[in-house]
C-alpha cells in the first residue's frame, strides 16, 4: 500500500506553506470564499495499513493527519444553526431592502473560540455565492463612473470600541482605498 495525497484536492504542501487569506481585503475575501471547503481530510488508515507505509509515506500521512486535526470543520450545534438562520435571514432581507432607512443588524456574542466569526463568515460567503449567481443570470451592467467591482459582502475587523471613523477606515481599507488624513465626512463620502 502507498499513500500519496490526492492531486485533485488542495495541495497539502501549498496549503501549509501559504499564509491563510486575509479576509479583511477584497482579494483575500474572494480567495477565502472560493477556496473554503476544499481541504480534504486525510483518509483513515488502520494501524496495519499505516505500518505498511514506507517512512516517506508515513511522514506525509502523519503531516496530513495533523493538518486534518487543526482544520476540522465547525460542528453544527442547535445554537449555531439558530445563529446561521438568523444571520442568513437578516442578510437576505437587508439586501432586498430598497429604502434608505436603517437596516437591521445582528450581534453575535459569546466566549472565545466558540465559532462565532466562522459561522457568520460561512453564512456571508454562502450568501455571496448565491447573490453573484443571481446577478450572473440577470447580466448586470457596470455603472458609469464607478469601479467595476461587485462586492456583496465586506468583512472588516474593528475593535470593541469602534467609532464611526475607524469603521469607515476599515470598510475603505477592504477595497484598498487610502484613508490617511481624511475627516469623517470625507470618509463617508
Amino acid at each position: 500500500m502507498t499513500y500519496e495525497p490526492r492531486h485533485e484536492h488542495l495541495d497539502l504542501a501549498a496549503g501549509l506553506l501559504e499564509p491563510p487569506p486575509r479576509r479583511d481585503t477584497f482579494a483575500g475575501w474572494q480567495r477565502w470564499r472560493t477556496s473554503r471547503g476544499q481541504f480534504t481530510a486525510a483518509p483513515r488508515l488502520t494501524l496495519a495499513q499505516w505500518r505498511a507505509l514506507n517512512p516517506r509515506e508515513r511522514s506525509l500521512y502523519d503531516l496530513h493527519r495533523t493538518a486534518t486535526h487543526v482544520n476540522l470543520p465547525l460542528q453544527e450545534t442547535p445554537m449555531s444553526l439558530k445563529v446561521s438562520r438568523l444571520v442568513n435571514r437578516r442578510i437576505r432581507n437587508n439586501a432586498l431592502k430598497t429604502r434608505p432607512s436603517t437596516r437591521a443588524g445582528v450581534m453575535v456574542t459569546g466566549w472565545g473560540y466558540q465559532g462565532k466569526t466562522e459561522t457568520v463568515c460561512e453564512v456571508a460567503a454562502a450568501f455571496e455565492d448565491a447573490w453573484l449567481a443571481m446577478h450572473h443570470h440577470l447580466h448586470p451592467q457596470p455603472i458609469e463612473g464607478t469601479r467595476d467591482l461587485h462586492a456583496p459582502v465586506v468583512y472588516v475587523q474593528t475593535p470593541v470600541t469602534a467609532k464611526p471613523k475607524s469603521t469607515c477606515q476599515a470598510l475603505l481599507g477592504f477595497f484598498g482605498a487610502e484613508t490617511k488624513r481624511l475627516t469623517l465626512p470625507q470618509l463617508i463620502r
